[in-house]
């Protein structure tokens, strides 16, 4: 019986280990690899094998750590009503923990109707998203576009390197948000997967504008 148990046990491992090979999804795989452990574990205990034993307990300790991670980092968390609409219209590629982590490091700012958010042809070192009000995108004295709520302004600078190609005036009161570059590249180092996501945003901005306007 006691032969019987132990062999089950490390075959059971064996199987565990096996299908971890072949699971994409690192989540499951650190959970299939706790209850494979689980099985050595109690294998060793049955063999009084106690270097099996801690080692594998070591390595469970170790994977049950990061699918505590995982959990906590893929947990929904409260987006404001005010801005719900941008997370599902423009955000939505992010987890709701990556929106409210990247729309915290943004700086919000209220202009006044005429105030300039950009100039042609000027260097700007942030990256502008509108979220009240409107604006007006003027190229030579002459009206070319209008922006509001959700639109980005200065993305081709820093998508592209090239100044802005046009003034963005207030029409209105406008409430905006403003990512500096250098926080992008900060995120960029630390958070490499929410920033590709921003940036495809940027880039889906940007292609939408250049076939409607252009």
């Amino acid at each position: 019986m006691k032969l019987t148990s132990v062999i089950i046990l490390q075959n059971l491992y064996y199987i565990g280990t096996a299908i971890g090979f072949i699971i994409k999804e690192i989540f499951w795989l650190r959970l299939v690899l706790i209850i494979a452990g689980l099985c050595m574990i109690a294998r060793g205990i049955i063999l009084q094998d106690y270097v099996i034993v801690f080692w594998m307990s070591l390595f469970a300790v170790i994977n049950l750590v990061q699918v505590i991670r995982i959990l906590l980092e893929n947990k929904e968390v409260h987006i404001d009503e005010e801005i719900l609409d941008l997370y599902k219209k423009i955000f939505s590629n992010m987890t709701s923990k990556e929106f409210m982590l990247f729309w915290k490091m943004g700086e919000e700012k209220k202009l006044h109707k005429g105030q300039y958010i950009c100039h042609d042809n000027v260097k700007i070192d942030e990256v502008i998203q509108i979220i009240d009000g409107t604006t007006v995108v003027k190229k030579n004295g002459k009206i070319v576009a209008h922006l509001s709520r959700g639109y980005f302004v200065a993305e081709m600078q820093y998508l592209m390197g090239e100044n802005p190609s046009a003034d963005v005036i207030a029409e209105n009161n406008v409430r905006i948000i403003s990512w500096k570059h250098g926080k992008l590249a900060r995120l960029k180092e630390t958070y490499p997967n929410l920033y590709n996501k921003f940036h495809l945003i940027l880039s889906k901005d940007l292609t939408y504008k250049l076939k409607r306007y252009l």
